[in-house]
């Protein structure tokens, strides 16, 4: 397992992190070599949302298949699933202006996954993610609706180790609730 931070120095808490740029392909494969899975949890309020994560994820595409990565394990954002209406939440009269160009960062991602190659899975959370103590129970849905509860960050994370150690999804966007009994 190797941890890629832009800047190591500003992350001393994250053990045996390295220096990477998921907006360089050239960068993304010297990291990736040797790893069979890369998991991307990106995110930085200095880089247009668009760039960020729909040119970013096109390089993190080219660079992990120069590598040879197999797959790639994305954390989703929630609205970028249906409503109850089958309205994706951030197309929602109600849904306020200041974060659609975040969304509409995270669609351009979803659609630089479908057009690429990679097996890919996005895993996103409810609208409510909790740091509190995971239960150690989750449940994924496949059906591109945002889900009804709470993600605990640990049950995400669960979810997602999971998928890298038993591989059960392919090229999909699931959603992650915390199960309230285990």
């Amino acid at each position: 397992m190797t941890p890629v931070v832009r800047d190591p120095a500003r992350h001393p808490d994250v053990a045996g992190a390295v220096a990477g740029d998921v907006t360089d392909a050239d960068a993304v494969a010297a990291v990736a070599a040797g790893h069979d899975v890369a998991v991307s949890a990106i995110y930085t309020a200095d880089i247009d949302p668009t760039d960020l994560y729909g040119a970013g994820t096109r390089s993190l595409l080219d660079g992990l298949t120069l590598a040879g990565t197999k797959r790639l394990l994305v954390v989703g954002l929630a609205t970028t699933l249906d409503g109850p209406d089958g309205v994706k939440l951030y197309e929602a009269e109600s849904f306020p202006d200041a974060y659609r160009p975040f969304s509409l960062g995270r669609v351009a991602e979803l659609s630089a996954l479908r057009e690429g190659s990679l097996d890919w899975v996005v895993f996103t959370p409810t609208m409510e993610l909790v740091d509190t103590p995971g239960t150690g129970a989750y449940e994924v849905t496949t059906d591109g609706r945002i889900a009804e509860g709470t993600t605990t960050y640990a049950d995400l994370a669960t979810a997602i180790l999971d998928e890298v150690t038993s591989p059960a999804h392919h090229r999909t966007q699931l959603t992650v609730r915390t199960r309230t009994t285990p």
